[in-house]
């Protein structure tokens, strides 16, 4: 969340960019109420995909966030674990290995759509699938998918 503040508010100092973790409560509050915009068809992609294999989130979000998306769109039933920085302090890749320890994963891969997403994927030594169609651009994926549903094509 520091890094995000620091890109999206760069002349406010850290102790006023804390001050904006009040958002959170507001954002969270909100889509509890309302949800969130997602994906074609991804509770049809991810009951099929949970058929075949465990599936987990690792975000950089703050804590709660992903509680609140499961309170919402009732996603939980297809995904067997999550973590985020906000509740460990950790980076993205050392939640991603977090997520793997704790669930004995053997053959794990990461789907994510930004240059952090790689190296996440990149320092927990596992493939990274790049979902183009996301919010950033990568200089190096293992696979590539043009669509949520395409996940369906790989796996």
């Amino acid at each position: 969340m520091n890094e995000i503040s620091r890109k999206l508010f760069p002349t406010l100092c850290y102790k006023e960019r804390l001050q904006l973790e009040d958002c959170c409560e507001v954002e969270h509050s909100f889509l509890e109420k309302n949800g969130g915009v997602l994906y074609q068809n991804v509770e049809n992609v991810l009951k099929k995909l949970s058929q075949k294999y465990k599936l987990y989130i690792v975000s950089n979000c703050q804590d709660c966030y992903i509680e609140t998306f499961y309170k919402y769109h009732k996603l939980e039933k297809y995904l067997f674990d999550f973590e985020n920085p906000g509740r460990t302090a950790l980076s993205k890749g050392r939640n991603i290995i977090l997520v793997i320890d704790r669930n004995n994963l053997s053959n794990p891969v990461y789907v994510g759509d930004t240059e952090g997403d790689l190296e996440a994927a990149r320092f927990a030594e596992i493939p990274f699938i790049y979902a183009e169609y996301g919010f950033g651009q990568v200089s190096q994926y293992d696979k590539v998918i043009e669509s949520f549903e395409e996940l369906l094509c790989i796996f």
